[in-house]
């Protein structure tokens, strides 16, 4: 609800399809909202604020690699301003034992597992 929304993620197709989706559900939330909402009339229509203005950004960036992770957030404070909550829920999963698992992978995993929650914050 009158959200800024920035998403980022390594692979640009499916942010942009994530990005997609979260649109769709705000656009029918909005068209929900606008035909149950009453109508005001006169001046008093300036002061309805609407039900949902989601404005949705989309930025490629590999959180396991920290420089992508610093000039991304430089490209979002310029572009689109302070960030004010920040989720991020970006994982990694070797998919095997911990001692059957090749050591590029355990880096990687505690890059973007671990490493990258202090540098996106």
């Amino acid at each position: 609800r009158r959200a800024l929304l920035v998403l980022w993620d390594i692979n640009t197709q499916s942010n942009e399809e994530t990005a997609g989706m979260v649109r769709h559900i705000y656009r029918e939330m909005a068209e929900a909202a606008a035909a149950a909402a009453p109508r005001v009339a006169g001046d008093g229509e300036k002061d309805v604020l609407p039900h949902c203005n989601l404005q949705v950004y989309t930025y490629t960036c590999d959180v396991g690699k920290r420089e992508n992770v610093y000039l991304t957030a430089e490209r979002v404070r310029k572009e689109v301003g302070e960030v004010s909550v920040l989720v991020n829920n970006a994982g990694v999963v070797s998919g095997h034992h911990l001692l059957e698992c090749p050591d590029e992978l355990i880096e990687r995993t505690m890059m973007v597992n671990c490493h990258a929650h202090f540098w996106v914050t």
